[in-house]
């Protein structure tokens, strides 16, 4: 009877309390412990053997003379959440709004911040996932096997497996589980088998939607849904097109550590477990738009995608591209799909305009040995921000489609008139989508024109402390550079640029100078990746979406710090690889870049 005594006088009590708890108090006189709010007053009257306030979780436990061992639980109104005498500990998760409860056997459940139990306490271990999209699913234990359940507590994976790993890339939620023997597989949000476990090591590539696989020292690749593209008889796989591979037979790792550099085999194609196209190739590279280049005995050729053409008919030669044919006038021609996301519509439209404030924006796609996917949408979407978002008259935005060399100089040029013209009072964006290179002998960055050549950088590439100089030396109130492009050599699918250049170099970091301000995709010898959902750059997508989100109006530490925190994140849960956007202020803006705006 006297628990129950208890129960309903506090249960009486909360109705008319108002205040919350702020701590636990022991009244002397009667020898007895309870809650009090700020105040001092009582929320909880003196009745117990024990309390305590846990001020981070906002839940406070008593004790009562015949259950003292098993405490009770309450929330800071006085409202019980547990009674004492049913478990022996709690621990509130934060970030799930749950509480992990054990009882005298010490297995550990699950429950809501009320008092519901989603899992009972039947588990070793329990321990929630949450992937950067909002998909979660809990990982428990039972002895030395682990298992997952759903949020709702439902079985997903039984508990039979040796280890976990929870893949989150894109929306789908996938697990892959390891045996006593050390062998992978993987299993769909449904606990339904993709891949058994038979393999050394299972890559998810969600952009290629290819299953890159490893058994018995030898790669293949599968489809999202567990279809055969390649037998694991090749010494590398890379991602051609859908339910397309290349394979390569012969050919050995020569990168350093942490660094990707395959030389040496040769190349084909495989589907459907086939080889369809015999490894014959020196060099071969992807299909865009179903079209790949292919090197044979120093002979460059194009090939349609066999899946689509089984005759593989050529359809050029002696070229080194897909694009072949030289452009003459007009807008550049993009062979990527157009721009159709979220933040290619309902752009914003700011309040006055911009009249000082002037736009340089090269976005180089069409190169001819490697193309940089969506660079084209990249450029002519920051064109329709710069003008809709930030108020920049049509007549201050310079776009410059597939820069040559001579396009490059003439920006910079112009950039010098408009200073000048000016006389300090205004100020310059300058945006470039595109390839970056390294000259490995200097560790120095350069822009690759798209008709430069990455084997002569020095000398056909322009250089990025030239730019930073150039742009430093105008009579201006400020200048911001956004580069979407890397500086490591590689390609924004992760394939090297050139042939003869395949290790990623880290170059020096050129320091701005003036009142300059450059924003870029991608640290040292880090990849800037596309994001191929959204027919954009990575880093250009989360950059268009926070000036879409704020309607142009903010500063650029919030607009800075929100497009690295994105990118960050994204890289590593679509692409498997770090991306980290860097901010360099000059010396002159250090102390408050952070409040720049862009208009």
């Amino acid at each position: 009877m006297k628990r129950i005594y208890i129960t309903i006088m506090i249960s009486l009590f909360c109705v008319y309390a108002s205040a919350q708890i702020m701590r636990a108090e022991y009244d002397w006189k009667e020898h007895k412990c309870g809650f009090v709010d700020a105040n001092g007053k009582w929320i909880v009257p003196p009745i117990y053997e024990q309390t305590y306030w846990n001020k981070d979780w906002k839940v406070g436990q008593y004790k009562t003379a015949d259950a003292p061992e098993f405490p009770g639980l309450l929330d800071e109104t006085g409202k019980i959440i547990f009674q004492p005498g049913t478990y022996t500990s709690y621990y509130v998760d934060k970030e799930f709004g749950h509480i992990k409860i054990e009882d005298v056997s010490h297995k550990k459940g699950l429950a809501t911040m009320d008092g519901k139990i989603i899992i009972p306490c039947m588990y070793d271990k329990i321990f929630e996932y949450k992937s950067y999209d909002g998909a979660h699913s809990i990982e428990v234990t039972i002895g030395n096997k682990v298992g997952l359940l759903t949020p709702e507590g439902k079985s997903w994976v039984p508990c039979k497996y040796k280890d976990i790993f929870v893949s989150t890339q894109g929306s789908s939620l996938r697990a892959e589980v390891t045996d006593d023997a050390g062998n992978i597989g993987l299993l769909d949000e449904y606990g339904k088998t993709i891949l058994p476990c038979k393999f050394q090591d299972i890559l998810i590539i969600e952009r290629a939607q290819v299953i890159k696989v490893k058994k018995n020292g030898k790669m293949g690749a599968y489809t999202l849904d567990g279809s055969i593209i390649a037998e694991c008889q090749y010494d590398t796989v890379l991602a051609a097109g859908k339910d397309l591979v290349l394979v390569n037979k012969g050919g050995r790792d020569g990168g350093k550590k942490n660094h990707y550099k395959f030389i040496g085999g040769k190349w084909g194609y495989a589907a459907n477990g086939k080889e369809i196209i015999p490894c014959q190739y020196d060099e071969a590279s992807e299909f865009v738009n179903d079209v790949a280049t292919v090197k044979k005995d120093g002979e460059v050729k194009l090939i349609k995608n066999p899946l689509k053409d089984g005759s593989q008919i050529m359809i050029a030669e002696g070229g080194s591209g897909v694009n072949n044919k030289k452009k003459v006038g007009g807008p550049a021609v993009s062979r990527y799909p157009a721009p159709d996301s979220d933040v290619d519509r309902d752009i914003p439209v700011a309040k006055g305009k911009a009249e000082n404030t002037f736009a340089f924006i090269i976005a180089n796609e069409n190169y001819p040995d490697a193309p940089v996917p969506y660079s084209l949408n990249d450029g002519r979407m920051f064109k329709e921000y710069c003008q809709k978002a930030l108020g920049l008259p049509e007549k201050n935005i310079n776009l410059y489609e597939d820069a040559t060399f001579g396009n490059i100089i003439t920006a910079v040029e112009k950039m010098k008139q408009v200073a000048d013209a000016y006389d300090g009072d205004a100020s310059v964006i300058f945006y470039y989508a595109g390839h970056g290179f390294p000259d490995d002998k200097q560790q120095t960055a350069y822009l690759l024109p798209i008709d430069g050549d990455a084997s002569s950088i020095t000398t056909t590439g322009y250089s990025l402390a030239k730019l930073y100089k150039e742009i430093a030396g105008l009579k201006m109130k400020s200048a911001v550079v956004f580069l979407d492009a890397c500086f490591s050599g590689a390609k924004r699918e992760d394939q090297m640029l050139a042939s003869s250049r395949g290790v990623a170099i880290k170059v020096k970091e050129e320091a701005p100078q003036g009142k300059m301000l450059v924003f870029s995709a991608a640290q040292g010898d880090e990849t800037a990746h596309q994001l191929e959902e959204k027919h954009h750059g990575l880093f250009t997508y989360y950059l268009l979406k926070e000036l879409q989100q704020t309607g142009g109006d903010v500063n650029m530490g919030t607009l800075t710090e929100y497009v690295t925190k994105q990118v960050k994140r994204q890289s590593v849960v679509i692409n498997n690889k770090k991306q980290t956007p860097t901010v360099i202020p000059s010396q002159a803006l250090q102390a408050g870049w952070q409040t720049m705006r862009l208009r």
